[in-house]
């Protein structure tokens, strides 16, 4: 390629990377109300919190459960899941998000899995209210699945996350 059409192209891609932004316009969301308790279903998970401010953070904690049905009942074993919540504007531009990381364990279908998000958004975006929406990704098993091993355990895999637009 010539090094001017090169040089066009990353000016190009760089333009149009500066110019995309994660938006959460394809997931479930809730309107941000603070002291409530909020429940909002997803597709996999159910995701039951309560938010709070303090020290100028905005900080959400609840638990999410497996949705009946949807999750199979021999997923018993969290080999990989990790849970993020995003705050967004009307647009469904994010403003804020937090990520967490599981270590592998066992997932208890009554009991579900804790949560607690901090989130700092730097700005509040255009005038309107704020949402919570939350993403996963997850991968399960019937029995720990340790490195090495030939075992040929079957494997739930589900996510759901924000986009670059």
């Amino acid at each position: 390629m010539r090094p001017r059409l090169t040089l066009g192209l990353v000016i190009l891609s760089l333009m149009f990377a500066a110019c995309a932004h994660l938006s959460v316009v394809h997931l479930d969301k809730k309107p941000w109300t603070l002291g409530q308790k909020e429940i909002l279903p997803m597709r996999y998970w159910e995701f039951s919190y309560t938010s709070r401010l303090e020290d100028n953070k905005l900080i959400v904690s609840g638990t999410a459960k497996p949705v009946a049905g949807a999750i199979p009942e021999w997923a018993t074993w969290i080999q990989d899941l990790w849970m993020q919540i995003y705050l967004s504007d009307d647009q469904s531009r994010v403003l804020a998000k937090d990520l967490r990381l599981y270590l592998p364990t066992n997932l208890d279908h009554e009991k579900g899995v804790p949560f607690e998000f901090h989130l700092t958004p730097e700005a509040l975006g255009s005038s309107g209210p704020l949402y919570i929406s939350f993403g996963y990704r997850m991968e399960l098993t019937t029995e720990k699945n340790t490195l090495g091993t030939n075992a040929k355990t079957p494997v739930f895999f589900a996510s759901q996350g924000a986009l670059f637009q």
